[in-house]
Formats: C-alpha cells, sequence, structure tokens
C-alpha cells in the first residue's frame, strides 16, 4: 500500500511538474522595485516570447521554477553575487545594446524619471 500511494504521490507530482514546465503563462509587465526610486517597468511576457529560453535571464534556476532576479540580486549584492543594479546593467543593458539597436544606452531608457545620467 506504500508503494502505491508513493508511486501516485510522484505521479501526480510529475504533472503538475511538466503542467508548470509546458503550459506556463509567463506574467506580463512586471515593476522591478527593489529601487524604490528608480523602479523599472519591465515587458516580462515579451521578453518570453522573443528570447524563448528562461534559461537566458534565469540563469540559475531549473525550468518551471525560475525565480525572481531580486531572490539572488539583493540590492548592495556581495563578494559572489552581483548586486540587483551590476546584474540588470550586466545582462539586459549589454543584451539590449548588442540586440536591438533602438536602445543607445542611456537611462532614461528604462528609468524614465531620471532627468540626467545615474
Amino acid at each position: 500500500m506504500r508503494r502505491i500511494v508513493t508511486f501516485a504521490g510522484a505521479v501526480l507530482a510529475g504533472l503538475c511538474f511538466s503542467g508548470l514546465v509546458a503550459g506556463a503563462e509567463p506574467p506580463g509587465k512586471l515593476v522591478l522595485k527593489v529601487y524604490p526610486k528608480r523602479t523599472v517597468t519591465f515587458d516580462h511576457k515579451g521578453h518570453a516570447k522573443r528570447i524563448g529560453d528562461c534559461r537566458k535571464c534565469h540563469h540559475m534556476s531549473s525550468p518551471g521554477s525560475e525565480e525572481k532576479c531580486s531572490e539572488c540580486h539583493s540590492a548592495k549584492g556581495d563578494k559572489d553575487t552581483p548586486s540587483f543594479r551590476e546584474a540588470m546593467h550586466m545582462r539586459c543593458k549589454n543584451c539590449h545594446m548588442r540586440d536591438n539597436k533602438k536602445v543607445k544606452g542611456s537611462c532614461k531608457e528604462c528609468h524614465p524619471e531620471v532627468k540626467s545620467k545615474l
């Protein structure tokens, strides 16, 4: 009996996990608020459709269990993990400047409330 319950639990968990991986709809637009004075509106769904591989951004998560960037990248960071700002500027800004010729690298492109360069 115990084997049947264990097997049924494993099958149920597998079905739930496969549904998350195959059918999970990414969130739409998000407001990243790690730094309250420097919020960024981020089109998560648009990026997910264009990029197609969640691991390009969620590089330390396994498929189906992606975490928020801020789960690992805090406002200040530490010696092993870049701060949220450093991570976004390295990964996001560099990717945009390389692949999207409309992006020039101005702070205002992501931070419209900024009056001058950071």
